[in-house]
């Protein structure tokens, strides 16, 4: 069960954490807050042998990844402070809602050619604060609104913060999507961030008594061996993976959000 879930998270960019929790709790019993820092331990090895392939690829955009992550991780402590003052059940639900609409959107679109000189995202992104990146190894370029990605990660990390959820699998469609990064770089930008959250994550919750490491070791290895099936099945042509990846990212979105509502009822006991 690691290795599939790991392999589908290496290849949309999510990691897999967020299948794997509601996995853990139902079918081997964990309690919740072990099955969140097994998660985190399982995540770690995914995400630096997926980082150790993208760096010989030259396929990780670190400019995005800062912009992305430093905001999220202000965000997180904002959403941890918002618990206290917003109806969170009630957002939960919303979200999950949300997330599952936006997987059927991605998967009913990934094959339309998107034009990127419409629409509200491509002014925004030509506003101050813009500039082009540019992966010569790859042949690619995109242009940036860096304090519009910026605001993003802001949001991606207090929606992390106020429902005890990680934003990773939020991070991978906005770059895709509202940014038109090509998505061999979001994904290996998203995956490269998972090993910045994973390790702050293992050591709060090390510090919490959340990790059993004789229970979290055997999925840190099937994660590990997860991420190498990964990368050996996106090895396709660019044309092929992108529309790929899309159609993947789209179902990934719509089994995040009904993952969160299981979260949802296991975390509450309805």
């Amino acid at each position: 069960m690691g290795i599939i879930i790991s392999t589908f998270g290496t290849l949309v960019g999510f990691g897999g954490g967020v299948f794997l929790v509601p996995v853990l709790i139902m079918f081997f019993q964990f309690p919740i807050e072990l099955a969140i820092g097994t998660a985190m331990t399982a995540l770690l090895p995914a995400a630096l042998v997926s980082s150790i392939f993208n760096f010989r690829e030259k396929s990780i955009d670190y400019v995005v990844a800062s912009l992305l992550q430093f905001p999220a991780m202000l965000g997180t402590v904002i959403g941890a402070f918002l618990v206290a003052y917003t109806p969170v059940l009630q957002m939960q639900i919303l979200f999950s809602i949300f997330v599952t609409v936006v997987g059927i959107y991605m998967l009913a679109t990934y094959q339309h050619k998107q034009n990127r000189q419409r629409g509200m995202m491509y002014r925004l992104n030509r506003m101050p604060t813009s500039f082009i990146r540019k992966n010569h190894p790859k042949h690619l370029a995109y242009r940036l609104n860096g304090g519009l990605m910026a605001f993003f990660g802001l949001c991606t990390g207090t929606i992390a913060g106020l429902f005890g959820i990680g934003g990773g699998f939020l991070q991978t469609p906005i770059m895709i999507r509202a940014f038109k990064i090509p998505s061999q770089i979001a994904i290996s930008t998203s995956l490269f961030i998972l090993v910045v959250t994973s390790l702050s994550g293992i050591s709060s919750h090390y510090w919490l008594g959340n990790i059993d490491w004789t229970k979290s070791m055997p999925l840190m290895l099937a994660f590990a061996l997860g991420a190498l099936l990964g990368k050996a099945i996106k090895g396709k042509d660019a044309t092929t993976s992108q529309k790929s990846s899309e159609k993947l990212i789209g179902i990934g979105l719509m089994l995040a959000g009904i993952s969160v509502m299981i979260h949802i009822i296991l975390k509450y006991q309805f």
